[in-house]
């Protein structure tokens, strides 16, 4: 979004109708004829025009499709970056065929690598090294049902996409697609509107974009209540086509010598030895084997965040090549132990500690 100048932009109206088609779209019996895609809502502060998409018709419910989206003239890339985190600005809407003034902040987040525009009156913030996440004021900040989130994971979008296809499975009929958002352009939509089984709308509903980038891909969740979905659903994908994808930033930082796993293995004439030797580059964990004396790498993690926390103490978030997230922190009371917690959320750490995947140095 930017800010209002002498001229009152105003962004085409967000179909209501088409919306409820994407929430009960491929539910039984209510998937009689062919349904549209989400309409994407042009943000494009230059231009008053929209972006125009095709519609695609979507299968019968209970299979996962693959549809191409229509041709799409979208906006010059990154013509909403450049302002400051925190920044405010005003904007005008449609919902339900009424103008409404929106008041916007700007989010920059550099290690997850995005930019984009939230209704601050409506939603509040949570950011982590890992996340953004934009909760509806009126609910509980701690287990919130209507919510937008964006991650930043190493894998390309293809291969995320179908971990979170196979999860989303499990309790929905998916549909998945290609979509064209205004500002961060192709990316890989799943719409989980439907309980698995085709038994209808569940309460909750999900909707996917998973956005190819050059370090791997960024994952925006809209999440929210059947309820919600015209309001709030409407609000949050206003929200949502403002997203730029920007270069994520791992700070350079390197932890000292070579270090040990405190799981063990045995030889076949039973001499043990530590699973994996391991050591700290500036954007990777090296996992490898020892031999004669020389480290020889067997696989490597991408570090996702790495901070000094206090003299001589770390802390290191990383992630496997699957998505699977795991931090790194100095012991209190030796720094010459990395204990290891398999999450990135330090209220979790008590129960996610593992003691075996832990690490002590062996050499400076």
């Amino acid at each position: 979004m930017k800010k209002r100048t002498n001229h009152t932009r105003i962004i085409a109206a967000l179909a209501i109708a088409l919306l409820m088609t994407t929430v009960f779209g491929g539910c039984g019996a209510q998937k009689d004829s062919a349904k549209e895609t989400e309409p994407v809502i042009s943000s494009d502060p230059i231009s008053t025009e929209t972006s125009a998409v095709s519609s695609a018709a979507k299968s019968e419910a209970g299979t996962e499709t693959e549809i191409e989206t229509g041709n799409v003239t979208a906006p010059e890339a990154g013509i909403v970056t450049g302002r400051q985190n925190g920044e405010r600005c005003e904007d005008v809407i449609i919902l339900e065929g009424i103008e409404e003034t929106v008041k916007y902040e700007h989010v920059r987040n550099d290690k997850i690598g995005i930019e984009l525009d939230y209704a601050y009156e409506s939603f509040n913030r949570q950011s982590a090294s890992d996340c953004e996440r934009f909760v509806f004021c009126y609910d509980d900040p701690a287990d919130p049902q209507n919510y937008f989130e964006v991650t930043c994971r190493a894998e390309d979008a293809d291969t995320a996409a179908a971990s979170i296809s196979e999860a989303l499975s499990k309790e929905y009929d998916i549909i998945k697609e290609s979509q064209v958002l205004d500002h961060a352009g192709s990316c890989i939509h799943i719409d989980a509107s439907c309980a698995k089984g085709g038994k209808g709308t569940p309460d909750l509903l999900q909707a996917v974009y998973i956005i190819p980038a050059a370090d791997g891909c960024r994952v925006a969740t809209v999440h929210y209540t059947f309820e919600a979905a015209e309001g709030i659903g409407s609000r949050i994908r206003y929200i949502m086509n403002t997203l730029v994808v920007i270069e994520s930033h791992v700070e350079k930082m390197s932890i000292a010598g070579t270090w040990q796993t405190a799981t063990m293995e045995y030889t076949a004439d039973g001499e043990m030895y530590p699973e994996y030797y391991v050591r700290f580059n500036d954007s990777t964990i090296d996992y490898g084997h020892m031999k004669n004396g020389v480290f020889e790498s067997d696989h490597s993690n991408k570090i996702v965040s790495a901070e000094e926390i206090r003299p001589g103490k770390y802390k290191v978030q990383a992630e496997t090549a699957d998505g699977k997230k795991y931090t790194y922190q100095t012991c209190e009371e030796d720094d010459s132990v990395l204990e290891y917690f398999e999450t990135w959320n330090e209220d979790d750490f008590p129960t996610m500690y593992r003691g075996g995947e832990s690490l002590s140095r062996i050499e400076e």
